[in-house]
């Protein structure tokens, strides 16, 4: 609620002595928010003043508090409002009077009141049972303590609690009412029968007539005196001797604390309280709260909370604590309630950088029996409050996990230290001369989520797998081998050769196991970050190229099905590093010479300096070392640059395996040139070279979840989830060449949804269409899109349409629907070509056209011809036929097509079943005419034979594979001229190409790419990999279980 400060600033002075601020009928209550329907608390107080909710101003532009106030109800109303030394938390508690006073100013006892928004269950608070009298009749979800700062004691104040006038009392025990509300500000207590004898044990509660003490004739009475007899209202009394006529106050020289219980956990376990304080229908108090106050003026610093007489500090975890989990938030406890801005930095959109009021540290994993590192990584923080209405709890949450031990038992320590001159009360105490500390210590556990730090494209295959528990989710296949990257650091140092033990695949699993300190620019000096060897897996190394990177837990599944579900599809992104990188980044590690204006692109003509890792290179090493201290906060980013300097990188093309007993791998697989090298930025300086290669290395890794309707965005290198888009019923995906757009196939609705994937739009991964496959001029409907393909050139989005037996035709220039064609029976599969327009130094055909090839469930191809078409057009912009192939009439159990993105004849990849058995093939353009030729000749009759195009298998690989059903194929990206300008047709729009890495399969006087393997998924779960120029096996299969997608950069 919003109130001018005027306004509210006669509300805490007159509330309590206005009798017009209350309702006489104590069925009502005063309170705005008292008729919510959750249970919550509305307002605490003492007589004397309002203990809770506290308050805060609305700060101006400037930050100072403005004179608008709002009270904190959530934790959003605290953070949103910004609170600092400028703008700080208003509410102060108001404190009793030394000595038994009412608020009224006569004698009386010491009350405190809580107001809940629902009527109370009586026994959620009250306990009948002859146990609960020694906890003066409370079950414990709610408490009164007086607690001493100076020596931790905590002791239970001795009193009686009321609802609504009600009480437990009697031998045997019953529920008495001993008080009802008497006008506006007046309660009368009422005769209770005992034993047939009338006594009136109410007299003393809070604004009843006591004749004996003279207080008559209203001088018991005081403003809003009949609230605290109230369905919603818990009432404690001061009652040390069970007389209530006996006048009493709050102990002096304590802090009194009323603590509430809701359905919040905590991390402190208290075995007696189950659960909170209940309405009358049984919903739990959502949040709890404590409310803090003083007997007299609060001239105290608050301190740390004690666990008891001279005890420890209450925290959560304890002091030497073994096995904490790695995201532990930590929960620090004080004697009364703080500034919140005191504690330290609150969450914000941009995460803090180191603060003073704790050290958040940790020591770096040790192996068992190895003395702790000399020096510890520090991490920023967050502070928030457990609770709006609780400013005595505060969490500490670091900005990223602690590491927790790795199956080799390394260990790590976190340290925190708390430092006592921080907090300040909300009356303003705070002993900011002290130089005392507490510190923390404890274990970090095993049972952690193991960090991720994958190598990325071009040297990688990205694998996802269907299945739960650990067999589902997603994989990497490394083919750099030289990363440093999370691993197994197992390394045979003493041995100069290349020595280990191998599994039945013949991969090493002892002895050298990481390939790391085989990198021979470990001996070069000037590369900097300097390189060295590790012994944990958080730098722990890869294991060699066609081997799955695996996490700090030496897991391979680096993403779980939990996370990701059923995958379907996947397509690869722009690069991280647009939004993501040192120059952008707003706190931490600030630098300047990794900016835009440094970012050079060799192979780009066209734009020399643009923005964006190019997909022709890779950083050194692929990837970087993991920091545990991040180099950046916001955004977050924990991995070194790649590798920079000037002296000459010795990581070239070479033997990528080595020999066991002999030596070591000692080069790449790639025989590209811009694949390696030392491409980083600087460190910091006036002066900037130029530079190629930035963190956040990788790439935006789009995963279609068909079984959660939503599209998981992946960091390519952490693998952590960026965003979730959701999307109805999705079927496949494709990303246009400049990346800028994701099409999602949507097979229930009969639509394409269209996703924005620039990362510097102002509606990045936001849905900006979705477009309906109607074809008004034709009358014809799409239905049951499945298999979607952006066509290479940006010219149209293609669409198979399942049950309407047609393909659908989007414009990119609108993305509406310019026309669907029928004529091929329950398609199934999809493949796109680039427009051929002698792009290539006039090797293949030079047709002008693109082609689409559609496979059915029958296995028969149906080969579709673009246009443009009419009488001077040069294509029919419709089916055109089935190509001819030897002894065969289709493809047996066709299962998945890709385009050869080094084919300038129209090249495809098939799988399929021959014989029983399984299958690849490569279906290319035999033979066409060499320029595009109009449709029709002078007389504009048609001449077939004119336009003649004749395709066939160039190659075909039988009885190779691991299963007789190959589920999906890749190919490897490690030789590509993807960061040049792409060379993009006539008929598309010049201004979205992007200036390196598009999607086109072509380049000027050049395919895009050259790969050397053929990765071909089993449905056994073993993936092969083919030698493309051999067609045989180069390396044992992979075992990937569940094995269902693979993606590569030009994947479709």
């Amino acid at each position: 609620m919003h109130r001018r400060l005027p306004a509210y600033a006669a509300v805490l002075a007159t509330v309590f002595l206005a009798g017009s601020c209350f309702n006489s009928d104590s069925s009502k209550s005063q309170y705005p928010t008292a008729t919510d329907s959750q249970m919550k608390i509305d307002q605490v107080h003492n007589g004397f003043g309002r203990l809770l909710p506290f308050s805060i101003a609305v700060p101006t532009v400037t930050g100072t508090a403005s004179d608008v106030i709002v009270d904190i109800r959530t934790l959003d109303d605290l953070i949103d409002n910004k609170p600092s030394d400028i703008n700080p938390v208003i509410f102060k508690p108001d404190t009793w009077p030394q000595g038994a006073e009412n608020p009224a100013g006569n004698v009386g006892n010491h009350f405190i009141v809580a107001h809940f928004t629902r009527p109370l269950q009586v026994n959620s608070v009250l306990d009948p049972s002859v146990g609960g009298f020694a906890n003066f009749g409370l079950t414990g979800t709610v408490t009164v303590t007086a607690y001493d700062p100076a020596t931790g004691l905590s002791e239970k104040v001795a009193g009686r609690g009321f609802v609504n006038g009600y009480t437990y009392s009697g031998n045997p025990i019953v529920k008495e009412r001993w008080v009802a509300a008497s006008g506006f500000n007046a309660n009368t207590a009422l005769a209770v029968v005992r034993n047939e004898v009338d006594s009136w044990p109410g007299t003393g509660f809070p604004g009843t007539d006591d004749i004996d003490e003279g207080l008559i004739a209203g001088a018991a009475s005081f403003p809003g005196a009949s609230d605290l007899v109230h369905p919603n209202a818990f009432v404690f009394v001061v009652d040390t001797d069970d007389d209530l006529s006996t006048y009493e106050a709050f102990p002096a020289g304590r802090i009194i604390r009323l603590t509430i219980a809701g359905a919040e956990t905590t991390c402190v376990e208290d075995s007696v309280v189950i659960g909170g304080v209940r309405d009358l229908g049984g919903k739990m108090l959502e949040v709890g709260g404590i409310a803090t106050a003083t007997v007299g003026a609060d001239a105290d610093s608050p301190v740390l909370l004690l666990d008891g007489l001279g005890g420890n500090v209450v925290t959560c975890p304890t002091d030497l604590s073994i096995e904490v989990p790695c995201d532990v938030d930590m929960h620090f406890f004080f004697s009364e309630s703080c500034q919140p801005h005191s504690i330290g930095p609150l969450p914000a959109d941009v995460p803090p950088s180191l603060s003073e009021q704790f050290d958040v540290e940790f020591y770096p994993p040790t192996p068992p029996g190895d003395d702790l590192p000399g020096t510890t990584l520090k991490l920023p923080f967050t502070v928030l409050p457990v609770s709006p209405y609780n400013f005595t709890e505060f969490v500490v949450s670091p900005v990223t996990n602690f590491p927790g031990s790795d199956p080799y038992e390394a260990q790590s320590k976190a340290k925190i230290s708390y430092y006592h001159n921080s907090a300040q009360d909300l009356f303003g105490n705070q002993d900011i001369a002290t130089l005392d500390s507490t510190i923390i210590t404890f274990d970090v556990g095993s049972d952690c989520p193991g960090l991720v730090n994958a190598p990325v494209s071009p040297g990688v295959i990205y694998v996802a797998s269907d299945g739960g528990g650990t067999i589902g989710g997603l994989r990497v296949i490394d083919l750099d081998g030289f990363g440093q990257g999370t691993g197994d650091p197992q390394h045979d140092y003493d041995n100069s050769l290349f020595n280990g033990t191998t599994d039945s695949a013949g991969r090493v699993i002892s002895g050298d196991v990481s390939k790391f300190p085989f990198n021979p620019n470990l001996q070069v000096q000037g590369v900097f970050p300097p390189l060295s060897t590790d012994d944990s897996t958080i730098a722990g190394g890869s294991a060699g190229v066609f081997t799955l990177a695996k996490d700090t837990r030496l897991s391979t599944q680096l993403v779980s099905s939990d996370v990701l579900g059923a995958v379907s599809d996947m397509m690869i992104g722009h690069p991280l590093d647009l939004i993501y990188n040192n120059f952008d980044c707003l706190s931490g590690g600030y630098n300047n010479c990794a900016g835009t204006a440094y970012q050079a692109q060799p192979l780009s003509a066209l734009f020399p300096i643009f923005p964006g890792n190019n997909i022709s290179m890779a950083p050194h090493p692929n990837p970087p070392r993991l920091k545990l201290a991040p180099s950046c906060y916001a955004p977050l980013i924990q991995t070194e640059e790649p590798s920079s300097g000037t002296a000459v990188n010795l990581l070239r093309y070479g033997n990528a395996f080595g020999t066991l007993n002999g030596n070591g791998p000692s080069g790449l697989l790639t025989l590209s040139s811009w694949y390696e090298g030392f491409f980083g930025p600087s460190p910091a300086s006036p002066a900037c070279p130029t530079f190629n290669i930035r963190q956040q290395v990788g790439h935006f890794l789009y995963v279609l979840n068909s079984t959660r309707d939503q599209i998981v965005v992946l960091n390519s290198n952490r693998m952590t989830v960026i965003a979730t888009i959701g999307v109805s019923d999705p079927r496949d995906l494709a990303i246009s060449p400049d990346m800028n757009i994701l099409a999602v196939s949507n097979k229930s609705t009969n639509s394409v949804t269209f996703i924005d994937t620039n990362p510097t739009s102002p509606t990045f991964h936001e849905i900006i269409k979705v477009t309906a496959l109607v074809d008004g001029a034709n009358n014809r409907i799409g239905m049951a899109p499945t298999e979607i393909v952006w066509q290479p050139d940006d010219e149209d989005v293609l669409v198979i349409c399942e049950k309407s037996h047609s393909m659908a035709l989007i414009s990119t220039s609108d993305l509406e629907v310019r026309k669907i064609i029928p004529g091929v029976n329950r398609p199934k599969l999809l493949a796109v070509t680039n427009r051929w327009e002698n792009y290539a130094g006039g090797v293949g055909w030079n047709t002008g056209l693109y082609f689409a090839y559609v496979i059915s469930e029958n296995g028969q191809m149906t080969i579709y011809e673009s246009g443009p078409d009419g009488v001077q057009g040069i294509g029919y912009d419709d089916f055109v036929g089935k190509p001819s192939l030897e002894n065969q009439s289709g493809f047996e159990a066709p299962s998945c097509i890709q385009p050869n993105p080094n084919s300038v004849f129209m090249g495809v990849y098939i799988a399929y079943r021959k014989d029983g058995k399984g299958a690849i093939g490569e279906l290319y353009l035999k033979d066409a005419q060499d320029a595009p030729l109009t449709l029709a000749g002078a007389a504009y009759l048609p001449d077939p034979n004119r336009r003649a195009k004749e395709w066939t298998l160039l190659h075909e690989w039988v009885d190779i594979f691991s299963s007789s059903s190959i589920v999906d194929i890749a190919l490897d990206d490690l030789n590509n001229l993807g960061g040049t300008n792409a060379q993009m047709s006539q008929y598309t729009n010049a201004a979205n190409h992007v200036p390196h890495s598009s999607k086109a399969l072509h380049r000027a006087g050049a395919t895009v790419s050259k790969p050397r393997f053929l990765f071909a998924a089993n449905a056994n779960g073993k993936v092969d990999v083919i030698e493309l120029s051999t067609g045989t096996h180069y390396v044992q299969p992979i075992e990937v279980p569940g094995v269902k997608v693979l993606c590569h950069y030009w994947r479709q």
